[in-house]
């Protein structure tokens, strides 16, 4: 197997990532042509495939060829071919080696198993590790380098009869590397502070406990990394309701057994530690009064940065970080946009929301979200407009050809030729009983200012369709369980706030086509019951997003039985 050379650097080698960063820089002088060239690079790669016999590959010579000869798909439309590629099959989608496949949260439904190849693979350390450093050295004081990161990063794997994995992605790098298991061993030690028993655990294995007591041991970590913003306040949320029990452990040494951990990872662990009296009694000092606000930069005076998906439809989280554990004292690197089918934008600097086309990372088109499904009004990146919202589609290295990803992103501006993209919302979780086309971040903002005028802390939503009283059900998690606010009061200002997030939704209440919504308080911590109920299910914590949708059975089961009475 081919090794990418973005591995061979040492792990916070500043040089590398500038020199990283620079030439990345310079892709986006001529981001449409590069992006161009990526697509018959992979047409020609992929012509003896069996999807790239099936339309031509071999002879398309232009981007409208392109465009007339392949379908845009969804992933249903490919699902027998990702079966035969898990069966064993070579050559079906993609004549890249793929030996592994990601695994969605299966949020909506059904899991989906997405291909990894090598090159793949490559992206993602280019854009995602590499240019990061160089970005960071670039834009933060250099100290950053000196300390590790708490990173959340966590996955497991299991292995088809074909000899295929499915699961994490995290969780198989070793078999990317030059060295495997050992080097990624000797790196994850360098560059975090949580052992490979949290980042790739024992099935069953609650990781909290890990992940928390190992960050809180290094009071020299520099910076947090972490999939999502909305994991980043799990963790904290646990430091809040156990720092007793990790600070006596830190002291002595030892592994309480209220950690819930099995005795294999126990003995494992144990290897690890060493009593740490006088770190113990300064986490004492932080904490004797309790978890009070802003305790993060007390806990790590030299954190710097926080990366990860915040802002946008994670604000509430990007909120709770600041106003309660920050201070708003870290530097935000925001991720770019990213799924299990690739990496498609990466960050554009420090503290904004808006992202930069990874112009070699896949072939990309975007169709106006106001066009539907009406695929000839799609255009390339050199055709995009400032300020259009559009829904990514994309060709990737992994076999997608053309490939819907349901992001609806909008174009804030330009670095050269390739777009700054933001993400708006998933087109496939805009709620819609009749034509109010409400989107995820326009429920967010309703739920928000219905907080802030109400005074009550939130730490969590979930907005169902119920379609037997054709209203919204809005399921409220607050801070704690002594609200004094009614569930008819609560509801009549998130009334209010609805329909100055969205004119159709109270037109079509004063039309009488649909009913006020409906609102209800949620028990204290049901969002974090919902994620461990996950994690028992076998779905990797780096992929639990937040509710905000109740789009299943499952979901709708689960937080309706949380309901207070």
């Amino acid at each position: 197997m081919k090794h990418s050379i973005y591995y061979q650097s040492n792990l916070n080698d500043s040089q590398t990532g500038k020199k990283v960063y620079e030439q990345i820089n310079e892709e986006f002088a001529n981001g449409p042509e590069l992006n161009n060239s990526l697509l018959f690079q992979i047409l020609h790669d992929n012509k003896d495939t069996e999807y790239g016999k099936k339309y031509g590959f071999a002879d398309i010579t232009s981007i409208e060829e392109y465009q007339k000869q392949v379908p845009v798909i969804m992933y249903d439309d490919i699902a027998d071919d990702i079966t035969k590629m898990c069966n064993g099959e070579q050559n079906v989608l993609t004549a890249y080696p793929c030996k592994h496949m990601n695994v969605t949260s299966g949020t909506i439904g059904k899991q989906k198993k997405i291909p990894m190849t090598q090159k793949q693979n490559e992206v993602f350390v280019k854009y995602n590790k590499m240019y990061l450093d160089g970005l960071k050295s670039e834009l933060l004081d250099s100290s950053w380098m000196e300390g590790r990161a708490f990173c959340t990063a966590e996955g497991t794997h299991s292995v088809l009869p074909s000899g295929i994995t499915v699961g994490s992605a995290s969780s198989v790098m070793a078999d990317f590397i030059r060295g495997g298991k050992e080097t990624l061993g000797a790196m994850m030690e360098k560059l975090f502070s949580s052992p490979v028993e949290a980042t790739i655990p024992e099935s069953g294995t609650d990781t909290k406990y890990i992940h928390a007591r190992f960050a809180l041991m290094d009071k020299g970590l520099t910076g947090i990394i972490s999939a999502f913003y909305s994991l980043v306040v799990v963790y904290f949320k646990y430091i809040d309701n156990n720092y007793k029990m990790l600070i006596d452990d830190i002291e002595k040494g030892t592994i309480c057994d209220k950690s819930g951990l099995q005795d294999s990872v126990k003995e494992s662990l144990m290897k690890k530690i060493k009593p740490m009296p006088e770190r113990a009694a300064e986490l004492r000092e932080i904490f004797k009064n309790g978890p009070e606000l802003c305790w993060v930069p007390l806990v790590w005076p030299n954190m710097q940065y926080i990366t990860g998906v915040g802002g946008n439809s994670f604000a509430i989280y990007d909120k709770i970080i600041k106003t309660k554990y920050t201070g708003g004292c870290l530097k935000n690197i925001y991720s770019g946009v990213t799924a299990s089918e690739g990496l498609w934008s990466i960050p554009s600097g420090i503290d904004t929301e808006d992202g930069i086309i990874a112009p070699q990372s896949a072939f990309f088109e975007f169709l106006p979200i106001e066009a539907e499904n009406d695929m000839s009004k799609i255009v390339t990146m050199d055709s995009v407009e400032i300020g259009k919202v559009y829904e990514l589609i994309v060709t990737n290295l992994c076999g997608f050809y053309r490939y819907r990803t349901n992001d609806a992103i909008i174009v804030t501006g330009f670095r050269g030729k390739t777009p700054l993209i933001r993400f708006m919302y998933r087109v496939n979780r805009t709620l819609n009983m009749m034509g109010e086309k409400t989107t995820e971040i326009a429920l967010e903002s309703a739920v928000e200012g219905a907080m802030d005028e109400l005074g009550v802390d939130m730490t969590d939503f979930s907005v169902y369709t119920n379609y037997d009283e054709m209203a919204y059900d809005f399921l409220i998690e607050p801070a704690n369980q002594n609200v004094k606010v009614s569930t008819d009061e609560l509801s009549e200002c998130i009334y209010k706030h609805m329909c100055t997030v969205n004119e159709v939704f109270g037109i079509l209440i004063d039309m009488q086509k649909l009913s006020k919504p409906i609102a209800h308080w949620l028990k204290p911590h049901s969002s974090i019951l919902y994620r461990d109920m996950m994690r028992n299910k076998g779905v990797s914590a780096n992929q639990i997003k937040p509710v905000h949708v109740i789009m299943n059975e499952l979901q709708h089961n689960f937080f309706y039985n949380l309901i207070m009475a």
